[in-house]
């Protein structure tokens, strides 16, 4: 059941209307957690990530478990707060994402990007309650990214769309 609605969020994800411009230099993946997930190995995403290439975006292989290790640990941290909260999309940061997010009631919180510590700092941000979006906004050699987060993965493609329609 997690792969098959992995496998159909990303169906929708990549013909959402100018998702293409929103996917980071790094790529972006969509992930979910089964329940009660242990680690990054109870996670399913799409192994080399999802990419673009001349405008188009292009998925390289089926839903794995273990296929990711930055969206499954933001999935992972949300869960450990909140275990409705079962997946995750990530973007690329911009100001115009963050602000249509906010105009459309999500709910968004900041953390740092801090490699060696992110699950520490994702947990931390999210002491209040797991937010619509986690956002960082880089560092020496890390792209700003947004997390899409949701119960499932097709909700979370869902607010994907909903941002950028």
């Amino acid at each position: 059941e997690t792969l098959g609605d992995v496998r159909r969020a990303v169906r929708r994800f990549k013909n959402v209307p100018g998702v293409a411009e929103h996917v980071p230099n790094v790529g972006t993946n969509v992930a979910q957690a089964l329940p009660d997930p242990r680690d990054e190995t109870d996670v399913a995403a799409v192994p080399g990530r999802v990419y673009t290439m001349r405008g188009r975006v292009h998925v390289p292989a089926n839903p794995e478990f273990g296929a990711s290790e930055n969206v499954a640990g933001v999935v992972l941290s949300a869960q450990s707060v909140d275990p409705t909260e079962r997946a995750a999309a990530n973007l690329a940061t911009s100001d115009g994402l963050l602000e249509t997010a906010r105009e459309e009631g999500m709910t968004t919180v900041e953390f740092d990007a801090d490699r060696e510590q992110r699950r520490d700092a994702l947990e931390e941000a999210f002491a209040d309650g797991v937010p619509d979006i986690a956002y960082h906004t880089g560092g020496f050699g890390v792209e700003p990214v947004a997390y899409v987060i949701a119960e499932d993965a097709p909700s979370a493609v869902e607010k994907v769309d909903r941002l950028l329609r």
